[in-house]
């Protein structure tokens, strides 16, 4: 995936749902604040989306609609790459995550915006997740500066609802992740 397939995704999103505001997260939110991105972390074909601000029930109905750009769709078929219609509960994000995120939008959404993680946070959700292909990224992430090791593992301190030993396993993930590179 690229910028241009994101904003594609997004416009795409928009108006398929008539909704106007997403939450992107996962690997493909990176291009919200970069526009090249090493090649390790573009190995996701979906964009992670859910309707933002709204009841569960709508951002239900709006992720059920999303499924017609979804996998395996013609949209999917097409262009390569589709949207996920998830929930607010899918990605694991620090507390304080909204205050650091932005906003993005291009000419190319045609209005319609997603609210997209920092880099830092969404390093912390792979991190939480713990799988071998989000450790993979947030060493890419790390490698290409886009992430700051410091600053992610005080991201993760301060992380308040998190269980000790879960905390301690990803402060250790950054250290080797660090060494590694």
């Amino acid at each position: 995936m690229k910028r241009q397939d994101l904003d594609h995704i997004l416009r795409a999103a928009g108006d398929l749902t008539g909704h106007t505001e997403f939450v992107l997260v996962g690997s493909n939110a990176i291009f919200a604040w970069h526009d090249k991105v090493p090649s390790p972390m573009m190995l996701s074909r979906e964009a992670d989306l859910y309707a933002a601000d709204v009841s569960d029930e709508e951002a239900e109905e709006i992720a059920d609609r999303l499924e017609d750009i979804g996998q395996l769709s013609n949209f999917d078929d097409t262009h390569g790459y589709y949207v996920d219609g998830v929930g607010p509960q899918t990605a694991v994000l620090p507390p304080e995550w909204r205050a650091r995120s932005k906003k993005y939008r291009s000419n190319a959404t045609n209005g319609v915006t997603a609210i997209v993680p920092h880099p830092q946070d969404i390093a912390a959700s792979k991190l939480y997740a713990g799988r071998e292909k989000d450790h993979d990224w947030v060493s890419a992430a790390l490698q290409a500066g886009f992430v700051d090791a410091a600053s992610l593992a005080e991201v993760i301190r301060n992380w308040g609802e998190l269980a000790e030993d879960r905390r301690q396993h990803m402060l250790q993930a950054i250290v080797r992740l660090r060494r590694e590179r």
